[in-house]
């Protein structure tokens, strides 16, 4: 499901354009409105990225390599959500003029709704993706906790720990690219990769086993996990595409900048899904679900 949404959202963007430098409201035409031209930058970086991430999962998986639950799942999720996003958009640029019949728009939603159930549903992927991808870092730190209570012959796995700890405070993960001008993002993205591995750590200490059952938070991890993801991809295409694209001044522009509108609202994404881990209100979304069920 996550591979066949990129058509329908490049159909949506295409459309959505054309309407919005025709129509004519109020003696100006609709993309000249900040609120739709938001709706649109949002639209067609969203399809750039949803791309990046298709290419460069199929890549993953033509490769041979024999694990990409976490990376296909990510897509999936991520890729139907965006293009519900999308398709409504492009309804309410359109208005009522969406609800003709001999325009696709009803049936496009009709049909993009299903792509956040079938094929496990997405609430449930986002549950999969955060407990598979802190599997690793839990069971290290179980390690050392192991260790720090029965230190004979085991203090090496906390000197190890520690060193690497240590090691990513001051040294966040390389983020490689070959152009020059985008090694300002990949920096921007290496850092914040760091404090999203740290924060994971800190909440795997904080809640132990019982992570499994804090769904709030786990929504939280995956969805930061899945935008750093996709913003992976969308660096990596982008930098393949500065090394050997050959389109025109004007398309390599639309690149650049539906690329890094992606990565600066993703940084975002990232910080605030990050910060609503430790400061929520859960507690009263709990109380109040409770009294409805």
């Amino acid at each position: 499901f996550g591979a066949s949404c990129t058509g329908a959202a490049k159909t949506c963007v295409a459309a959505a354009r054309q309407h919005a430098r025709t129509r004519v409201q109020f003696g100006q035409t609709l993309g000249s409105f900040e609120l739709v031209k938001a709706k649109l930058a949002h639209m067609q970086a969203a399809t750039y990225a949803m791309e990046a991430c298709t290419y460069q999962t199929a890549a993953l998986i033509d490769s041979g390599a024999g694990d990409f639950m976490l990376e296909t799942a990510m897509l999936k999720v991520w890729s139907t959500d965006e293009l519900w996003t999308i398709i409504n958009d492009t309804i309410q640029i359109f208005g009522g003029k969406a609800y003709f019949t001999d325009e696709p728009y009803e049936r496009m939603m009709r049909d993009a709704r299903i792509n956040m159930i079938g094929e496990g549903a997405n609430d449930v992927l986002r549950a999969f993706t955060a407990l598979v991808g802190m599997r690793d870092v839990g069971l290290e730190l179980q390690n050392v906790v192991e260790a720090i209570q029965h230190p004979l012959g085991r203090m090496s796995r906390v000197g190890r720990f520690a060193s690497r700890r240590l090691g990513s405070i001051f040294a966040p993960p390389v983020v490689s690219v070959s152009s020059v001008e985008l090694e300002e993002d990949a920096a921007h993205l290496s850092r914040l990769v760091r404090t999203f591995g740290h924060q994971v750590e800190r909440l795997l200490r904080t809640y132990r086993e019982a992570i499994v059952d804090r769904q709030y938070q786990l929504g939280r991890v995956a969805d930061a996990a899945t935008e750093l993801y996709v913003s992976a991809c969308v660096l990596n295409r982008l930098d393949q595409s500065l090394k050997h694209s050959h389109a025109d001044a004007q398309a390599r522009l639309l690149e650049l900048d539906s690329a890094r509108y992606y990565l600066a609202t993703s940084r975002r994404r990232v910080q605030q899904q990050l910060s609503l881990l430790w400061d929520n209100d859960d507690e009263s979304t709990t109380r109040l679900a409770n009294r409805l069920v």
